[in-house]
């Protein structure tokens, strides 16, 4: 049977948007996360469907036979873009279940960046002892997730790291790590590292020493040049983590330098956020911030070696209800109160304490089960994602940079929104081999809905959060002291 014999039952979603550019057409199927390119013709079809207009094969339109016709909605049907009778998606609901632990084995740092969302001093009274500790890989275990990462704080500054990383391979589970690079200081720390963890992370704020140590301190650069170094020398490709923030978005040549300099995996890219510390320093990630980011994506060679920590569309129909709190992933801190995440430590947010309950039992907590389930096709959580056109990919988002901006783990920050969306298009058409005049076109990044040519309601609502923020004069801000570091 041909499609075309169908048309009268076909069904185009309510959910569907165009981009369209001087040379190419984008649709997107929001519920679905599913994307792909059109033909004019091909446009034009969707959106006849939408408004009820059926086409003709007789040769008058665009579309000589029935097998032109055919093949043109077979490039929808495939792409989701619409719907055969009796074959509408019934509810998503994205596969949970715990992988990742973050565990912040000491609150003791020797650093006191002044963005640190843990706000990190020293170690606190009441840490988990080592015993505990090696109970707390053995419950983890138990669940059945997949691996532990090692946090802080500084987790080298815990004396006995290592004994409880052989603890949690013994048993299984896969190991990382955190850390600021400073305690790599020699091969034989950086052997152990390499025997001991699957993937180490080294935090960087700058490529060049002035950068880095204007909020790292002074003396830290050569040591953490020193420990990328021991690790590329005992064979460990580390991943670098880099805060972009408005001091240092236009020194990111410098960071993604680095790559060159370093055998590394990759250069993982955050936004600055006002959680933690990053609450009462200078620096802040705003729009215009976010655009010299994306121009870097998009002309700079080095950018390989850089993966944004925003929104990424990896492939078509990669479906992500939630950003996992509370179900992927979990945060246990130093005192062993757990929480749904290392981002989100309210008190609100507890789940319970590993001296008064088991890991099992607090992954049943309420406000676990409540996060957990929680997802942008419905829960109280990501309400405001309901008409969003990218919430199928987004998956609403880091809760936790919504919460620094809207001061509620439950309410979205339009802001934020309007990056997010701007960067899961980007990575699309970047994913689709444009280039950089493409998506200059004004239209590459407006959403319009094909059942009546209009932009998607969503595509400004920034700016009626904008206009309702008083402007109220700015409190007196300073960076907390930098601390040399000692060898």
């Amino acid at each position: 049977m041909h499609i075309a014999d169908q048309i009268d039952d076909l069904t185009v979603p309510d959910d569907i948007v165009l981009f369209r550019t001087a040379t190419r057409r984008l649709a997107m199927n929001s519920h679905l996360a599913s994307w792909t390119t059109l033909t004019p013709e091909q446009d034009d079809l969707l959106c006849g469907l939408a408004r009820g207009v059926r086409p003709t094969a007789d040769g008058a339109g665009p579309f000589r036979s029935k097998r032109e016709l055919d093949r043109a909605l077979a490039h929808l049907v495939l792409n989701y873009l619409v719907y055969l009778p009796g074959w509408q998606p019934g509810e998503v609901a994205p596969k949970i279940r715990l992988n990742v632990v973050y565990y912040a084995i000491t609150d003791g740092c020797n650093l006191r960046c002044p963005y640190c969302y843990d706000s990190s001093l020293r170690k606190l009274p009441g840490e988990l002892k080592h015993e505990e500790s090696l109970r707390l890989m053995e419950q983890i275990a138990e669940t059945e997730a997949a691996t532990v990462v090692f946090t802080g704080g500084e987790p080298m500054m815990r004396r006995d790291l290592f004994d409880v990383v052989r603890r949690a391979r013994d048993l299984g589970l896969k190991t990382n790590i955190i850390t600021n690079g400073t305690y790599i200081r020699n091969s034989e720390i950086a052997a152990t590292m390499a025997e001991l963890f699957d993937r180490i992370t080294v935090s960087v704020d700058g490529g060049t020493l002035e950068r880095h140590e204007a909020t790292r301190g002074k003396g830290t650069f050569a040591k953490v040049v020193r420990g990328l170094t021991l690790l590329n020398e005992a064979g460990v490709a580390p991943v670098i983590n880099h805060v972009v923030t408005s001091d240092n978005v236009d020194h990111m040549h410098e960071v993604a330098a680095l790559g060159e300099r370093f055998r590394i995996k990759h250069i993982r890219v955050q936004q600055h956020s006002d959680l933690g510390r990053g609450k009462d320093d200078h620096l802040t990630f705003e729009w215009d911030d976010y655009l010299k980011t994306d121009s870097f994506m998009w002309t700079e060679p080095n950018a390989k070696y850089l993966i944004d920590d925003s929104v990424k569309a990896v492939k078509p129909c990669a479906i992500k209800g939630n950003c996992g709190m509370g179900g992927n992933e979990i945060y246990v801190n130093s005192l062993g109160s757990v929480y749904p995440c290392k981002l989100v430590t309210g008190v609100g947010e507890l789940a319970g304490n590993l001296r008064d309950a088991p890991l099992a039992e607090l992954l049943r907590a309420p406000n676990m089960t409540e996060l957990r389930e929680s997802t942008v096709y419905g829960g109280s959580v990501h309400t405001d994602c309901s008409r969003c056109y990218i919430k199928g990919a987004c998956g609403g988002g880091c809760r936790a940079f919504h919460m620094a901006r809207s001061g509620d783990l439950r309410k979205n920050s339009r802001a934020l929104c309007r990056i997010l969306r701007h960067s899961q298009i980007s990575t699309i058409w970047r994913a689709l081999g444009a280039d950089r005049a493409l998506i200059e076109d004004p239209g590459a990044f407006v959403p319009i809905r094909p059942v009546d040519g209009s932009v998607h309601p969503v595509y400004e609502d920034w700016r009626g959060e904008q206009a309702m923020k008083t402007v109220e004069p700015t409190p007196s801000q300073r960076r907390l002291p930098i601390v040399a570091v000692s060898a």
